[in-house]
């Protein structure tokens, strides 16, 4: 199986220009005050980047949290922004909700972010949290969440198959 992930990502690489390779599930503890210790395979990278902060977003339809690199956020910002319109009211509307969606965080010494408590009440947080790495960015989840979210074995397969083409086993 390690060997078939490790294609796919492989094949997925080819097709992005990526400085972040966010991957895997792992699984934090959320102390009192809300702070996580950032993973630190993460944290490398992060820190071999010279990255100190990240962008938080809230994804409030899928009950996760999103953290970004402030520079593949300050990508993702320049794109939408190149998208829109700043003379036109509904533009300025939609970039305002998206831009106060938004929130900096910093690591602190220790390797650790803190989240505010609004954010992970959001999402349903009460103690445990998973990471999980999306490529240019990761996500906490809690693990109900994260379990409704992902595929079964099956569909995961035929996802691939659609998607990669060919036969895919797991």
């Amino acid at each position: 199986m390690a060997e078939q992930i490790l294609f796919l990502y492989l094949r997925l690489k080819d097709n992005f220009d990526e400085v972040y390779k966010f991957i895997s599930k792992i699984e934090a503890k959320v102390d009192v005050k809300g702070r996580i210790f950032v993973p630190a395979t993460y944290r490398r990278m992060l820190e071999a980047e010279g990255e100190a902060s990240l962008c938080l977003r809230a994804d409030r339809v899928m009950k996760c949290l999103r953290l970004y690199p402030t520079s593949e956020w300050d990508k993702i910002d320049k794109e939408f922004l190149s998208k829109l319109n700043m003379w036109d009211k509904n533009d300025q509307r939609l970039y305002r909700q998206f831009a106060s969606s938004v929130e900096q965080i910093e690591l602190d010494a220790s390797g650790r972010i803190l989240i505010q408590k609004k954010h992970l009440d959001a999402i349903g947080v009460e103690g445990e949290v998973q990471f999980v790495g999306m490529g240019s960015c990761f996500e906490i989840w809690t693990s109900e969440n994260l379990d409704e979210e992902l595929m079964s074995d099956e569909e995961f397969a035929e996802a691939l198959q659609n998607k990669m083409g060919g036969a895919i086993s797991l």
